[in-house]
């Protein structure tokens, strides 16, 4: 629809000139679902990443791996000088077999020394049970004091020759319990030089890739000082920080998408697998990561821009960014509706306008009018915005030529291009 609006002419009555209503796109605004994103930056981490070194000052003796080998848990990388610490080995080996033989041999005095002490035990008994009879038939007079004191000599040096014996078995048993500690030790002590000996020796403590090495055949390297770098692509996780008020909306599972500008624009999906109980006092932000499954081009320390679903509002009124007019603190859009133009003549208006619709003619019939709505805003993406208050669903907005527009003024409108946010058209 196209309307004329006719204008007086110049002083002197001079023919008269008419100016059509501005030429405006237009789109409906539209109601449907919108996913709640969050815009973070982050870097990437392998799953796992070491750099590897040693517990004790070595010399390097073998380097069994290439930068960029691929290599599995407990595999060999690297071996140390280990003259010194195998020597310590086999002499704590030789300890052992010393101790051992020593053990066996006090083992052996112990049942030699039992025996000892079981055969003297019963030789007292009888003494014991022989005396005592003996003293019954003196008693009776059957046997005469020598042959007494005869009985009670033997039972004497029985009872000394068993107590003798108990103490050699109480003693070979101390000497076998120290044998014992002295096996004990040296086991201990061939443990340790087995423990220094497989500090010679550098394993793969997971699967992955050999990343960068840092020494080379011969150097002396210290326990601060990094050997190599292991690293696990299995997987991966993200890292970033979410402001506080997001908290409630915060939950494991969130499905996340990362962007990665540095493999032209990649695109990996993952999840939210850890929220810090603990919120940052000073930036008032919340810590999350999130794990992402292994593919091709991901490395560790690639910078990715993620992308944090946080939920879904089901019946967002949505328009295009551009139909946002702001004025100061406030935010507007002009709402074209169809109806019968009314020039506003009441006090308070601006002097523009006023001037404007002073000179228009009044149309005959109803006509597309642009009026000024004061509405609030929610979220924003990609040039949407939803709206929270202000618009119902379906109501025209301006979305182009909004320079040529005023309050209260009737419009050309023309339907917004395909793309446009919303439902396009008059």
């Amino acid at each position: 629809m196209v309307l004329s609006v006719s204008l007086a002419g110049c002083a002197g009555g001079g023919g008269g000139w008419e100016m059509p209503p501005p030429v405006v796109e237009t789109t409906r605004a539209a109601q449907q679902p919108w996913t709640i994103n969050y815009a973070a930056t982050g870097t990437l981490q392998a799953n796992n990443r070491i750099d590897l070194n040693t517990e004790t000052p070595a010399v390097v003796s073998h380097i069994l791996v290439k930068e960029g080998d691929v290599v599995r848990l407990g595999q060999v990388l690297m071996r140390f000088k280990a003259d010194k610490q195998l020597a310590q080995v086999q002499q704590a080996a030789a300890g052992i077999a010393v101790s051992q033989g020593n053990v066996e041999q006090q083992q052996a005095g112990i049942s030699q020394f039992q025996a000892l002490a079981e055969s003297t035990r019963v030789k007292w008994q009888l003494s014991k049970s022989e005396l005592a009879r003996y003293e019954q038939l003196y008693q009776d007079d059957f046997v005469s004091q020598l042959e007494l004191d005869q009985k009670r000599t033997a039972f004497q040096s029985a009872a000394s020759d068993y107590q003798a014996a108990l103490q050699q078995l109480n003693a070979a048993r101390a000497q076998a319990a120290q044998a014992a500690s002295s096996l004990a030790q040296s086991r201990s002590s061939y443990r340790y030089n087995m423990a220094l000996a497989g500090e010679t020796v550098i394993r793969a403590p997971f699967s992955g890739v050999v990343g960068t090495r840092y020494v080379d055949l011969g150097d002396y390297v210290a326990p601060t000082e990094k050997l190599m770098t292991l690293v696990d692509n299995s997987a991966f996780r993200i890292s970033f920080t979410v402001p506080e008020r997001y908290l409630s909306q915060l939950k494991l599972g969130l499905p996340v998408s990362v962007k990665f500008e540095g493999l032209g624009g990649k695109t990996v999906a993952g999840q939210v697998n850890f929220v810090d109980p603990v919120i940052d006092a000073n930036a008032h932000t919340v810590k999350v990561k999130a794990m992402l499954p292994s593919a091709p081009g991901l490395t560790d320390g690639l910078l990715g821009d993620v992308s944090l679903a946080l939920g879904v509002i089901p019946d967002a009124v949505v328009i295009p960014e551009e139909a946002i007019v702001p004025q100061g603190e406030k935010t507007f859009v002009y709402v074209v509706r169809h109806e019968v133009y009314q020039p506003r003549t009441e006090a308070g208006k601006d002097k523009a306008p006023a001037k404007a619709e002073e000179k228009s003619a009044k149309p005959s019939g109803p006509v597309d009018v642009a009026h000024l709505q004061e509405v609030s805003v929610g979220y924003r993406e990609a040039g949407k915005v939803q709206v929270v208050s202000g618009l119902r669903p379906g109501d025209r907005v301006i979305v182009s030529g909004l320079q040529k527009v005023s309050d209260n003024l009737p419009v050309n409108p023309d339907p917004a291009p395909p793309g446009a946010t919303g439902t396009k058209g008059n």
